[in-house]
């Protein structure tokens, strides 16, 4: 019975091992193309955590089995440092930054009240006054022409005088203290339902190109989180239906993601100016959607992050999907996901260096 068990940890371990190198090969992989490898990137902390927990089994066993998780661990030492910093978060950097900037997915201001809280909108625009960020980017955005988050309303709190606002229902925008001088918008398909901008911001005499993405979500309804969420699961047929549901949904939203990334990813290459991406991507580090847009970027987490980083805090992805990227002649002075349930994401806030060439 005991070699019996063995064999079958043995198998486990290596059926995990596996697993998890294959999650890397999302970040590289077109989901247009080939989709599987993207669901294993989405289980990548999963996958992780349970080649950890093999490792020191192994180790407390005195087999030398425990070489195998570890190596596959050691071999993706990038996508471990995108999942998890030991900085310092609450450290600065002691040197003067050019620009702060916050990204925000709102959710609408908590329009349906979703966090049962009348207050909400007025606890976002007072985390925005203290904030007092130089660039302020909201994905899912909406104001009322009076009231609290109408546009006179949300200019003073933010002291931000200049805005640009896309095109679409529940949008996103830029919110500036610096002059747009030029301002645009990046299309996608037609049953796309997210969007991305971009702004020229004039800082200190010197331009530079600020980009807002939303990309693509995975539409997922009450229905599907209700699944999700559920303790006990029986394998029937129903519920068979909702994985190939759920599976479905996922799919397409990869595919739609990778494509908004290639077409964000032309556009930066095009840019005259030093550039500055942040947003909701609605995908984790492990993506190809996000390896495409990020290229040869810096990831402000990366510099300044502590911990694993969620800035999602709904049911499903529950890891961190909103990114800030600058360009190699910029530097990240400070980093700082503000964990403030008033949406089913948290703000990011940054302090940039930003580049003098």
């Amino acid at each position: 019975m005991k070699n019996f068990l063995h064999k079958a940890l043995v198998i486990f371990s290596l059926i995990f091992s596996g697993s998890l190198l294959v999650s890397y090969s999302a970040s590289f992989i077109n989901p247009e193309k080939f989709c599987l490898p993207a669901f294993w990137g989405l289980a990548y902390p999963y996958l992780l955590a349970a080649n950890f927990l093999f490792v020191i089994y192994w180790v407390f066993r005195r087999r030398w089995s425990f070489l195998i998780p570890l190596i596959v661990i050691f071999v993706g030492y990038k996508p471990l440092s995108n999942f998890i910093q030991l900085n310092n978060s609450g450290a600065k950097v002691k040197t003067e930054s050019d620009l702060t900037l916050l990204t925000y997915n709102v959710r609408a201001f908590d329009k349906y009240q979703w966090t049962k809280d009348p207050k909400t909108p007025e606890k976002i625009l007072q985390l925005l006054k203290e904030k007092q960020a130089g660039v302020i980017c909201f994905q899912e955005f909406r104001y009322t022409k009076s009231g609290n988050i109408s546009l006179r309303n949300l200019k003073n709190n933010s002291a931000c005088k200049y805005s640009y606002i896309g095109e679409k229902k529940n949008d996103v925008a830029i919110f500036s203290q610096y002059p747009i001088v030029k301002k645009g918008e990046i299309k996608f398909s037609n049953d796309n339902r997210c969007n991305a901008i971009f702004a020229d911001i004039k800082i200190k005499g010197k331009i530079y190109r600020i980009y807002n993405l939303h990309l693509e979500s995975n539409r997922m309804g009450g229905k599907n989180y209700a699944f999700i969420n559920k303790k006990e699961f029986k394998a029937d047929e129903q519920e068979l239906e909702e994985i190939k549901d759920i599976s479905f949904r996922l799919k397409h939203a990869f595919k739609q993601r990778a494509n908004q990334a290639k077409i964000i990813r032309k556009h930066i290459s095009q840019s005259p100016h030093p550039v500055i991406v942040c947003g909701d991507f609605n995908d984790t580090a492990h993506s190809y959607s996000y390896q495409t847009i990020k290229g040869d970027f810096i990831d402000c987490f990366r510099e300044h992050g502590s911990g694993i980083g969620t800035t999602y805090s709904g049911d499903f992805p529950s890891f961190r999907i909103d990114f800030i990227f600058h360009d190699k002649n910029s530097k990240c002075n400070y980093y700082k996901r503000i964990k403030k349930k008033y949406s089913d994401h948290f703000p990011i806030y940054v302090e940039l260096e930003l580049s003098k060439e």
